[in-house]
């Protein structure tokens, strides 16, 4: 490891692993003075060469979720559900959204140990990205249709991604036979 262009490590008081002191440059010195103070030394601590990678992804996500993720599927919440189950419908999303926040909560300790911090976010970046995929596939475009128009096309059976309804087109059983009157 390497702390601005230096060996580096910490040395930390035994009995509290949670103080680990100064980082400090990695020298036979250095390590003797902290291991006769009965100290230990460990280099587990110390910044990666990837450090700015993780500042950088860490810009990404705030710049994209703040527009996206955080705040959408609020909006989405006030259009899709008819006007006499709305604040059930949010109440319900709120509920989804806090419980979901209890599971990362809970599981990311668990998950780092086992799989390690890199493991626990790609698996959370997985879900994240089956998510965006499930929200494509099943969450209608509501864009510049006014309530009632949306509470229509979802009264009349809506149909996700590929088979979605061109507008105009009336509901019921295709046949197969075009030309039928």
């Amino acid at each position: 490891m390497t702390c601005l262009k230096a060996k580096c490590g910490f040395c930390s008081n035994k009995a509290s692993e949670y103080h680990p002191g100064a980082c400090l440059v990695d020298s036979k010195h250095n390590r003797d003075l902290c291991l006769g103070e009965d100290r230990v030394f460990f280099e587990q601590g110390c910044p990666s060469k990837f450090g700015i990678l993780a500042v950088v992804f860490l810009g990404l996500y705030i710049v994209s979720y703040s527009p996206g993720m955080g705040t959408v599927p609020w909006i989405v919440n006030s259009e899709i559900y008819p006007l006499k189950y709305r604040g059930v419908g949010g109440g319900i999303a709120a509920v989804a959204n806090w419980v979901s926040n209890l599971i990362v909560s809970e599981s990311y300790l668990t998950l780092t140990e086992h799989l390690g911090p890199g493991g626990t976010f790609f698996l959370f970046a997985g879900v994240s990205t089956l998510s965006l995929c499930l929200i494509i596939w099943f969450v209608p475009e509501t864009k510049g249709l006014p309530f009632e128009e949306v509470e229509k096309m979802l009264a009349e059976g809506y149909r996700p991604c590929g088979g979605r309804k061109v507008k105009g087109e009336k509901v019921g059983k295709v046949t197969g036979d075009d030309n039928a009157a």
